[in-house]
C-alpha cells in the first residue's frame, strides 16, 4: 500500500486595519476585531483625543496577526490598510 505524504496548507492569517481599529483574518474567517479607543480596545472611539493614532493601530494588527499565525501555526501574510468602509 502505498502512503502518500500531504500535508495540509498552513492557514494564512493576515489583517486589515484603518483609523476604526482592525480585524484578523485565518483562512478568510473573522477570528479578532479590535476598535480605536485609548483605554478600551473593544470600543470604537468617535473623538480624535479618543482614538489611538493609525501607527499605533498598523502596530497592534501587526502584532496580534503575528501571534495569532504563531498560536495556529499558520503563515502570517501581512497587514494592509483598508478604507473605513470596508
Amino acid at each position: 500500500m502505498i502512503q502518500s505524504n500531504r500535508t495540509r496548507p498552513l492557514p494564512v492569517v493576515c489583517g486589515e486595519y484603518n483609523r476604526n481599529g482592525y480585524d484578523v483574518w485565518v483562512g478568510g474567517r473573522l477570528v479578532y476585531a479590535a476598535g480605536n479607543h485609548v483605554q478600551d480596545s473593544t470600543q470604537y472611539a468617535t473623538f480624535e483625543q479618543d482614538r489611538l493614532p493609525l501607527k499605533t493601530i498598523r502596530k497592534f494588527c501587526t502584532q496580534t496577526a503575528r501571534e495569532i499565525a504563531s498560536e495556529r501555526g499558520g503563515r502570517f501574510a501581512g497587514v494592509e490598510r483598508v478604507t473605513e468602509g470596508a
